[in-house]
């Protein structure tokens, strides 16, 4: 099965998708969410949007932090379910 994704939101270098299994974007149709790298490689896959959006704001300030010299840069922290 065909999975496409359609970019509702860029953040820095990600965009946030949603995914369907139809080309045609319907809402009602999203069968998840992702944060995508600029490469469009899938970085993290996400049941909803503000998930996505979180961990890419995490990701984005993680970033930030290394490129400013900052020890107490992190990755992103895994959720369990």
């Amino acid at each position: 099965m065909t999975e496409y994704s359609h970019t509702l939101l860029v953040r820095g270098r990600y965009q946030i998708v949603a995914l369907t299994d139809e080309a045609q974007f319907d809402p009602a149709e999203v069968t998840g969410y992702a944060v995508l790298s600029s490469a469009g490689a899938k970085l993290r896959h996400e049941v909803s949007l503000e998930d996505a959006r979180d961990w890419a704001d995490r990701l984005i300030e993680e970033e930030s932090a290394q490129r400013s010299g900052s020890p107490a840069a992190v990755k992103p922290a895994k959720r369990r379910r």
